[in-house]
């Protein structure tokens, strides 16, 4: 009965804080089109593509990718390895557009904007490098596994930390970059409807942080390694033979 309930409290969880992730990939959507001007890649509206990809990939698809083994739980985890990691992928390429368009906006002719000089782009690039830096180890440590079981099992507390620790600094980011660019914007002190909406998706954004830490953190969410998953039922039938 403890576990029934532990389920459907999960279940709930997992969809407040789907639908809370996609409304923040929304309400960006709507704060960059309707305030900012859209889409462009070859003007000043390149920078748009930022924000945008990098909420999508750094914060929207980098969550959803460290819940995967709690909502399939009793997948096959070769195949949850797969998702995790083609999530992850997916993550990494918009955030590279991301970065790219942010770049390329600063070095417009009409702009030439320093480059690296905030403490949002501190924060922001720090997060995508140690993103790569965790995504190499973890193909190294758990795809093709060298590493003897004791070091893996090791390694696996450290990879969990530091995957949320990540999440967190690219929603800290995010926040940074929010304000940055009301700042920028000249009359954030008299509140126009793009800083109410950006503030508000700003919000949302924490929200989003702390439900996916929350549910990541619960001990009984997590993928029990039972004897009825598949993994262990071929392992004792391949012992019974």
């Amino acid at each position: 009965m403890a576990g029934d309930n532990s389920l459907k409290s999960f279940t709930v969880w997992v969809l407040v804080a789907l639908t809370t992730g996609a409304s923040a990939v929304v309400m960006t959507t709507v704060w960059l089109t309707k305030y900012l001007g859209g889409f462009d890649w070859n003007n000043e509206k390149v920078f748009n593509y930022h924000p945008l990809f990098m909420v999508i990939g750094m914060v929207f698809l980098y969550a959803n990718s460290a819940l995967v083994y709690r909502v399939f739980r009793n997948s096959r985890k070769p195949l949850l390895k797969s998702v995790h990691g083609i999530l992850h992928i997916l993550a990494l390429v918009f955030s590279i557009v991301g970065l790219v368009a942010v770049f390329k906006f600063h070095n417009l002719p009409t702009h030439n904007i320093p480059n690296m000089y905030s403490l949002h782009s501190w924060i922001g690039l720090a997060v995508v490098i140690l993103f790569c830096m965790q995504w190499v180890i973890a193909f190294v440590a758990f795809v093709f596994p060298t590493l003897s079981d004791s070091l893996r099992a090791s390694y696996l507390s450290m990879h969990r930390f530091w995957g949320a620790g990540i999440f967190v600094g690219s929603v800290a980011s995010c926040l940074l970059g929010l304000t940055e660019k009301n700042f920028f914007a000249g009359n954030y002190a008299k509140l126009p409807d793009a800083a109410k909406l950006s503030n508000c998706l700003g919000l949302v954004l924490s929200a989003y942080a702390i439900l996916i830490v929350y549910i990541l953190g619960r001990e009984d969410f997590r993928r029990l390694e039972s004897a009825t998953t598949p993994e262990r039922v071929e392992l004792r039938q391949g012992g019974d033979k």
